[in-house]
């Protein structure tokens, strides 16, 4: 499982696991909510985005990947 800081006030971090294909993003609430689907290039977009937030949100917004809470 990779980890990624997220540098918002929302988001703490994020985990990745590409086995899965699940991101797993941790609020600074301790919440933990999970988005299946989520693909390696997708994660990819995300290393190299300057606003990971923005992507995470875009993501996140597709019905295939509704966070379902962990």
């Amino acid at each position: 499982m990779k980890l990624l800081s997220i540098g918002s006030k929302q988001i703490a971090f994020i985990r990745y696991d590409d086995q899965a294909s699940q991101m797993h993003i941790q609020y600074h609430t301790g919440q933990t909510h999970t988005c299946n689907g989520v693909n390696p290039e997708q994660y990819r977009l995300l290393l190299q985005s300057p606003n990971r937030y923005d992507l995470i949100m875009k993501l996140t917004a597709s019905p295939a990947n509704v966070p379902t809470q962990a």
